[in-house]
């Protein structure tokens, strides 16, 4: 009788976690699909992109005006 009990027990438990689990699936794909997600989105990302190639053109140029000030100040020293 107890196994029976638990076979009946397995049964119900992966019927249980096998509904639960594409529901939860379903409305995980519906919430992406509407953008309900904390994702970012592609306009986002080259957004992000563009910024990051920005600061990279600044950084380039500031090394240039360091190295051109170190220039100066080996000149105004020597």
């Amino acid at each position: 009788m107890g196994q029976v009990v638990l076979v009946i027990a397995i049964i119900f438990g992966s019927i249980t976690v096998t509904t639960l689990a594409c529901v939860w699936m379903g409305t995980s794909y519906f919430a992406k699909k509407k953008g309900l997600t904390k994702g970012a989105s592609q306009r986002e990302i080259e957004v992000l992109q563009q910024k990051v190639n920005d600061i990279q053109q600044e950084v380039v140029v500031l090394k240039e005006e360091v190295q051109r000030l170190i220039k100066i100040a080996k000149g105004t020293s020597e």
